[in-house]
Formats: C-alpha cells, sequence, structure tokens
C-alpha cells in the first residue's frame, strides 16, 4: 500500500495579510490530488484568484472530470489581464492514483515542476494540449517508493533578484541543487519545504520580493492505525471485533481498560501494565504482545482532545504515546463498541450519546482536517 506524504510552505509579500499563492488537497484511498496556483500580483485579490482557481481545479479531477472540460470551466471563469494579455493565475494539478501507481501532472503557464527519483531529476515528457486558445501540458509517469515531486510559485525562483549575488534571481540551475543536496542527505520534506521558503525570504532580504509556495510530494509506503475503543454492544460479536482488529494492518491501540479485558479473554493474552506511567493525571500505560499501545479509555481521549483544540499542554504517557501515532498515520481505523458505560453519560446529552461517541467524533473531524483519512465502524 502507497501514499503520498504532503507538505508545503508558503511566505507572503511584505505588508500584504495572505500570500496571494495557494494550495488546495483532497484524498482518499485510492488517490489524491493536490493543485498549487500562484495569483497575479499579491494579497487579497491574488489570494482569491489562485483559490478559485486551485480549488476548481483539486475538485473536479478529485470527481473525474475530463481535464478539457476542468481547464474550460477554469479559463472561462478566470479574467486575463488586458495589459499583460495574461491569466490571472497559473496552476499546476498533480493527481496520483495509488491503485493504478500512476502520477499524472496538468499545467498551466505554471513556471517550477520537479520530479526526483533516487535523487535524480527526471526529465519528464510533456504533451502539449490546446484549450480555448491556452497551452496545457499534460505529464505521466509510473510512481515508486522514494519518488519526491516539489511544485513552487516563481516567488522561489525569482528570490533575491535585483541582488549582486542573483541579479535575475535564485533561478531554477541553484533550486535544482539545492533540492538535490537535501535530498541526497535525506533531508525530510517537511524540513525541505520551510528551508526553502526560509532561504527565499533571505534572498529578499526579509522585505523585498515576491510571495512564495512551495509542495513537496513523496511517494512512499502507507501508514495505517486501528484503534479500539470500548466494548461492543453485543456480547456475542467480542470475538469478531477483537480478531478484525487484530488482523488489521499497520499499528494497533486498545483504548479503554473493558476493552483491554475482553481482548485478554479473547486471545489468553495478559496486559502488562506499567506502574511507571502513573501521573497525577493520567492513569498508566500497557503492553500486549501483538499490540503496540494499551490505554485507558475516556481520560486519554479527553486529554488527547484538548491537546488537539489547544485547551492543554500537559499531558499523561498514554495521551502523548496516542497522539504521536496518530501524527504519523496516514489512515486511522476507529472500531467503536456500541456499549454505554453510565459512568460517562453527561447528562446535558440525550440518553444514547455517549461522552465516548462524542469524543470520537470531534477527534476525527480534527484528523480529518489535518489530511488523515479516517474510518469509524461502530459494533
Amino acid at each position: 500500500m502507497i501514499t503520498c506524504e504532503i507538505n508545503y510552505a508558503s511566505k507572503n509579500k511584505k505588508g500584504e495579510w495572505v500570500c496571494g499563492d495557494s494550495i488546495k488537497i483532497r484524498r482518499n484511498e485510492e488517490k489524491c490530488v493536490v493543485s498549487v496556483s500562484d495569483g497575479l500580483g499579491s494579497g487579497v485579490k491574488a489570494n482569491i484568484l489562485s483559490t478559485l482557481t486551485a480549488t476548481m481545479a483539486t475538485t473536479m479531477v478529485f470527481n473525474n472530470v475530463p481535464i478539457k472540460e476542468v481547464f474550460t470551466s477554469i479559463i472561462s471563469t478566470l479574467p486575463t489581464c488586458k495589459v499583460r494579455k495574461i491569466s490571472y493565475s497559473t496552476l499546476a494539478t498533480c493527481l496520483i492514483d495509488y491503485k493504478k501507481k500512476r502520477c499524472t501532472i496538468f499545467e498551466y503557464e505554471f513556471p517550477l515542476i520537479f520530479y526526483f527519483r533516487d535523487g535524480k531529476l527526471l526529465n519528464l515528457k510533456k504533451i502539449v494540449k490546446k484549450v480555448e486558445n491556452k497551452k496545457l501540458t499534460v505529464s505521466e509517469i509510473d510512481i515508486k517508493i522514494g519518488d519526491s515531486i516539489f511544485l513552487m510559485t516563481d516567488g522561489i525562483s525569482q528570490a533575491g533578484m535585483g541582488t549582486d549575488m542573483y541579479p535575475f534571481g535564485f533561478g531554477e540551475e541553484n533550486i535544482i541543487f539545492e533540492l538535490k543536496n537535501l535530498l541526497k542527505n535525506k533531508v525530510e520534506h517537511e524540513n525541505i519545504v520551510k528551508h526553502m521558503i526560509k532561504l527565499a525570504e533571505k534572498l529578499d532580504r526579509y522585505s523585498k520580493g515576491d510571495d512564495a509556495l512551495i509542495a513537496g510530494l513523496k511517494i512512499r509506503e502507507k501508514r495505517v492505525l486501528t484503534i479500539m475503543v470500548g466494548p461492543p454492544e453485543d456480547e456475542s460479536k467480542d470475538r469478531l471485533v477483537v480478531e478484525k482488529f487484530l488482523n488489521s494492518k499497520g499499528k494497533k491501540v486498545i483504548c479503554g481498560g473493558t476493552t483491554g479485558q475482553i481482548v485478554e479473554r479473547i486471545t489468553g493474552k495478559n496486559i502488562d501494565v506499567d506502574v511507571r506511567t502513573i501521573s497525577k493525571n493520567s492513569p498508566p500505560i500497557g503492553y500486549m504482545d501483538g499490540v503496540d499501545l494499551v490505554t485507558e479509555g475516556i481520560i486519554t481521549l479527553t486529554q488527547v482532545f484538548r491537546y488537539y483544540e489547544n485547551q492543554i499542554e500537559e499531558l499523561g504517557v498514554g495521551a502523548k504515546k496516542l497522539i504521536e501515532m496518530l501524527e504519523e498515520a496516514d489512515v486511522i481505523n476507529f472500531l467503536v463498541g456500541r456499549a454505554i458505560n453510565p459512568a460517562h453519560q453527561n447528562p446535558l446529552f440525550t440518553h444514547d450519546i455517549s461522552l465516548k461517541f462524542r469524543l470520537i467524533n470531534d477527534i476525527s473531524k480534527i484528523l480529518e482536517k489535518r489530511g488523515k483519512i479516517i474510518n469509524l465502524e461502530y459494533f
């Protein structure tokens, strides 16, 4: 199973509240679509136009709209600069199909796209198409684990323009040299995009230059996390749920004391409690053969939720480890038991809604906004 890890960073032109360049991302377990758009000029107007362009492209390509229709819609929607006779925004859209293991890149007047494999820059074959008398290029390539794709606006290549060292800007060759060196030294993509933006800021002397955005895409193995929370409503389904949990791919977490007891009973294995992890605000964690983490339920989930809502900073060991695993995962499966614990009822909610369900639902929404794929299954 493969996935596409996406990291990006941007900088605003000095004096502007927003970046004129935009990125939009849509994904599921079969594919992901990333669009980067550079709005003409800077500030709010550029941001609105680039956001509109990137959103339209990402949404339509993700929903399998033919590419000619996608760009016909975009071109007919966007205005053209009457003075310079160019579009008010440029666009690059990258479609990664996990099943076909194929990457398709659509470019419309977009400046910089780099595809690296094994540290080497690949020369993508570009097919030119005409849409509404505008030139659109399409590139296709079979993807491999470890491939890296970088999409960036001209605020990167033009950084430092007018200086003695880079009178015409940092330039494409210097960008390629920089990226090759970073990839060779196995720098994480999250740090690569941050570095390139900081470099552009430095070259622009922190006061000049255009806004800029860079997105780094990395093809890698998919990371799956399955969390079993609470006992099933029907005890006869205990074995079914435990087997589903233990047979799931990736890392596994048991969340809840009663849940742990059910897994112990079905498997015959014991949970070893680590008493060293007890704290004043958190129960201890445990370990079981074949399971990566065993935690208490409601207190741990509450801490996770409050952490993501910036309500607390101090966490128990269980919540801290669970958050680390949630951050690492691409796909998170919740196996949620419907059995209600009367001690966890909130009198403000209706009788059939437990605090556990509310916490899982709220945490799931937060994680989805952070780009995670969430699967909820109730028993």
